[in-house]
């Protein structure tokens, strides 16, 4: 029974651990790191033949903004396949479908040809501000990718380093 116990116990611990783990999307080169065991997959949305988007809560903790609404911080995953214009004009799809403003611009440590952001934008669906924090870049098959981890204006200063973090993970295999 004690070898049972012990068995299960380190059972638990790997699991727990592998919370953290590498995660690599599917179809692609692209693998990112969940810094805490707060987020949970969602799910998955296929868009069209070439986009899908990959959705991932933080559950961990209750996380309550200025007016004392429940704030659900998210990280959105879009990947579009057989993307043959550069990063830059995809920026600009992107931008003309979900406009934003820009706060801060960088390049340092992304996937290249890449380019992150930290921004702001009002949502027309509930009249908040949200912040984000967001790459782009693209891999040596033609996909383009945008990963956008999101919370409220409020709020973001109690998850800016998840974000970073998660953002600062993301490699492309070789």
């Amino acid at each position: 029974m004690k070898k049972l116990t012990i068995i299960l116990m380190m059972a638990f611990v790997l699991f727990c651990g592998m919370a953290k783990a590498q995660i690599h999307l599917p179809e692609s080169h692209v693998a990112f790191n969940l810094p805490s065991n707060q987020w949970r997959y969602l799910k998955t949305i296929e868009v069209d033949n070439n986009t899908k988007v990959f959705l991932y809560v933080f559950s961990g903790r209750v996380i309550l903004d200025n007016q004392g609404d429940t704030v659900l911080p998210n990280l959105r995953i879009f990947v579009k396949k057989n993307y043959k214009p550069s990063i830059y004009e995809l920026i600009t799809e992107r931008f003309m479908q979900q406009p934003f403003q820009s706060i801060d611009e960088y390049y340092d440590g992304l996937p290249a040809p890449g380019l992150g952001y930290v921004g702001a934008h009002t949502s027309p669906q509930d009249g908040k501000d949200y912040a984000f924090r967001m790459i782009y870049f693209k891999d040596k098959d033609d996909k383009a990718y945008e990963f956008r981890a999101t919370t409220t204006m409020d709020t973001y200063s109690q998850l800016e380093e998840e974000f970073k973090a998660i953002m600062e993970s993301v490699t492309i295999d070789k």
